[in-house]
């Protein structure tokens, strides 16, 4: 409500929607004009409606092409390393942005309704996009698998009967990866130990 001292009449402001006030633009006393098609007018204060957050952020373009729109997310905040919001993307841009010599798309995601977390405006995140994912399977780190016949074909290592035996070679079959971990779906099963070779030199 702003009061006109000159004519003592209240003029009553209304916001476009109901939310909270984030920022708060002019200070009791300052001036304001109203909005006309000769001038913006004065921007009083910033409001959000707090219960209807979106997550925004960029994907690497080697990357963007496995996304789609409703693609399941799962954002860890900052500010709150011990929980986890999910939602939904709801937006990819259909245009690229550079940035520090990348080429980046910006990604937006409608957070999911109902989550007992009390979230605040400009919190930094980071999102997982959930591409496929498999529960209760067996993995093994990937660095431990030798792949052959151009990819067709997978090795693990496993030591032999005794220990002064050599390690005996057995193909598996591999199903996802991360990139770290992947999925074994035959050839080895959980509990079997692997063999890890030494790095080899650099000459």
């Amino acid at each position: 409500k702003i009061t006109s001292f000159d004519s003592g009449i209240d003029s009553i402001i209304r916001a476009p929607a109901a939310g909270t006030i984030l920022t708060r633009a002019v200070n009791p006393g300052d001036p304001v004009v109203p909005l006309t098609s000769y001038q913006p007018g004065t921007e009083l204060a910033t409001i959000a409606d707090m219960s209807d957050l979106i997550f925004k952020g960029t994907v690497d373009e080697i990357d963007v092409g496995k996304l789609h729109v409703g693609l399941e997310a799962r954002i860890k905040v900052g500010a709150l390393p011990s929980d986890v919001v999910t939602g939904k993307v709801a937006r990819i841009a259909p245009q690229a942005q550079q940035k520090d010599g990348a080429t980046l798309f910006d990604v937006e995601i409608e957070l999911d309704p109902g989550q007992e977390i009390v979230l605040r405006a400009g919190y930094s995140a980071n999102a997982d996009l959930v591409i496929r994912e498999k529960k209760d399977v067996v993995t093994i780190p990937e660095r431990l698998v030798t792949f052959e016949d151009g990819g067709k074909k997978a090795f693990v290592e496993l030591p032999g009967k005794n220990p002064k035996d050599e390690p005996r070679k057995v193909e598996i079959r591999t199903g996802i990866s991360d990139g770290l971990n992947i999925e074994v779906t035959s050839g080895v099963k959980k509990g079997d130990q692997l063999v890890q070779r030494p790095p080899k030199q650099i000459s």
